[in-house]
């Protein structure tokens, strides 16, 4: 819960990320919202604020509530809700696959001689926290940015849109 007033404190930026770093849901709570001023972009502002310092935690909903008057819990509860069920969802291997393959073909690795690299299939690891691994040849060559763009496909095509995904990209046997 941040309050709406003061910001994100130094403590609500640690447990951020922490909850980030160790695959666990967040919503970040924006709170005492009846006492900010009702302009139009209000939220907005506040939202984009927090998407500045979390860049890498766009997938995170804000939620502006008051306590006080009990606004926006609800809203909060059925985020929770569905935060839990994404959290707990399991995509079947071969589904996974499918997706994996089609992902490639949309946009395929880089093939330049030093970042030649396939990703051969991936499973689903774990869930809370929802873990991926990818089998690769040459996995120092799998780049961030091809893992984040994965990641992204992950979120958009298989319903994980508010959670964090952890991917870990291991080496397969030829």
């Amino acid at each position: 819960m941040i309050d709406a007033e003061e910001g994100l404190s130094d403590q609500d930026k640690k447990i951020a990320a922490l909850a980030h770093d160790k695959g666990r849901g967040l919503i970040m709570a924006l709170n005492k919202w009846d006492t900010m001023p009702q302009l139009k972009n209000t939220f907005k502002t506040a939202e984009d604020r927090i998407h500045f310092l979390f860049g890498q935690m766009e997938y995170a909903p804000i939620i502006p509530i008051s306590a006080k008057d009990g606004t926006g819990v609800d809203k909060l509860l059925n985020t929770a809700i569905k935060m839990h069920k994404q959290l707990n969802q399991q995509i079947g291997t071969s589904q996974f696959n499918q997706a994996l393959e089609k992902w490639q073909q949309e946009n395929p690795p880089p093939t330049g001689p030093n970042t030649r690299f396939k990703i051969k299939y991936g499973v689903q690891k774990s869930v809370n926290p929802v873990q991926f691994i990818f089998f690769s040849s040459r996995v120092k060559s799998v780049s961030d940015q091809y893992i984040s763009y994965l990641r992204n496909r992950i979120r958009k095509d298989l319903g994980f849109s508010l959670i964090p995904i952890l991917i870990d990209v291991k080496s397969s046997s030829k």
